[in-house]
């Protein structure tokens, strides 16, 4: 099969770091033919593929495979140096030996979300005859984990690192150890549904530490704040664009495709036009493109993603003492899943969707203002007329955008 071909060509040819790339992303049934071609190639470079799958990748059957097709190499004279992973097992091999059984996390910490959806998560467990293993963790609300170190140090190190990183940016705050593997094993189980590659580094991880059976059952954010609590309190929702102007959510958006932008800046330019047609004000036209943004950008993989953002960033307000911005959180993630709110009646949604739309729209003029500016004030008028049966309230939206 000519992927086939493509994928051992560029296994053979790629260097260490290429390799583990490759065969992290490749798909599990073009790998294991070009297992079975490697296979049957007598080169040195064949072999050194084969022997790096047992440390790379997840799949035990693939795993199982590269081992008999390296052992039919050796059987013919072909012999090749164990590999290790870049970077991943020299820092391992340097350390002591791995635990024999799974150590607990005595301390974990977590950041808050920034507007790409990552956050660092950093896991402590301490050893019996001294010292600690350190996990530092990158990970994603889209893309599941992304990034890994594990290193075997001292306390009196990890507080000092940790000191310098809390004094860089963000906001800090400590989570039970055992909702941390949880986190760690969402973070996993979304790599895989997305078909992206697991670090090389997660294996020894989950030596270390061990692997939590699966994602949280319950946000942490849920012991302080009662999910029937939103029901009863719809002003919670109503008052959710708040949240835009805490510092963990300023600049958050909901990424909608490029293909847009050309509606969005005939939408910004309507009230310029002097053409109004009835039926299509340029506030309708503004609900309108609200609404097709939704529909393209609010996949159920970026739905799910800011519900979990908005409970984890909810459980941080209440750890940092912001009980208020945590009731609002509560309720907009709440909201995400109630089918009688379309996404464009969603308060905080529908600004975030606003600002995807604005960030088409980069530097683009029109006159002498910018088209991101106009758009996101037809956004807010349109919506006040959309809510004139009741009381409104004109709210700072705190939207960051690109100058």
């Amino acid at each position: 099969m000519p992927e086939t071909i493509d994928l051992v060509a560029a296994l053979l040819e790629g260097e260490s770091a290429q390799r583990e790339s490759i065969l992290r992303a490749a798909d599990p049934a073009a790998l294991e033919l070009a297992l079975r071609e490697l296979g049957e190639r007598r080169e040195v470079a064949a072999a050194e593929v084969l022997a790096l799958v047992d440390l790379v990748v997840e799949d035990r059957g693939l795993r199982k495979s590269a081992r008999r097709e390296l052992h039919r190499l050796r059987s013919v004279g072909v012999r090749v140096q164990e590999p290790t992973p870049d970077r991943a097992a020299r820092e391992i091999q340097s350390a002591v030996a791995r635990p024999a059984a799974p150590i607990p996390v005595s301390q974990a910490w977590l950041t808050d979300v920034d507007p790409s959806g990552s956050r660092a998560l950093w896991l402590l467990g301490e050893r019996r005859l001294g010292g600690v293993w350190f996990a530092a963790l990158l990970v994603n609300d889209q893309r599941g984990l992304q990034d890994m170190n594990l290193v075997d140090t001292t306390r009196k190190r990890f507080l000092k690192e940790l000191e310098q990183n809390r004094g860089a940016a963000g906001t800090w705050v400590t989570v039970p150890g055992d909702y941390a593997l949880h986190l760690v094993r969402e973070a996993v189980d979304l790599t895989r549904e997305v078909g992206g590659g697991l670090p090389t580094r997660y294996r020894a991880l989950r030596d270390v530490f061990g692997e939590a059976e699966g994602p949280p059952e319950r946000a942490l954010v849920y012991e302080t704040i009662r999910p029937v609590e939103a029901s009863f309190n719809p002003d919670w929702l109503e008052d959710s664009p708040r949240l835009l102007a805490e510092p963990e959510v300023a600049g958050w958006h909901v990424a909608v495709p490029p293909d847009l932008r050309a509606r969005a800046l005939e939408v910004a330019r309507g009230p310029a036009a002097g053409l109004l047609v009835p039926g299509h004000s340029p506030e309708q036209q503004a609900l309108q493109l609200i609404a097709e943004a939704a529909h393209q950008g609010l996949t159920t993989v970026v739905r799910r993603a800011l519900r979990r953002r908005l409970e984890e960033t909810g459980y941080i307000f209440v750890a940092t003492d912001r009980l208020a911005a945590a009731r609002l959180a509560v309720a907009a993630a709440r909201a995400l899943d109630d089918p009688a709110i379309p996404p464009e009646r969603h308060p905080l949604v529908r600004l975030l969707l606003g600002a995807g739309l604005a960030r088409l729209l980069g530097s683009e003029k029109i006159g002498t203002r910018r088209a991101a500016d106009l758009l996101l004030e037809l956004i807010e008028r349109a919506t006040q007329q959309q809510n004139q049966s009741g009381p409104t309230e004109t709210r700072p939206s705190g939207l960051i955008l690109p100058r």
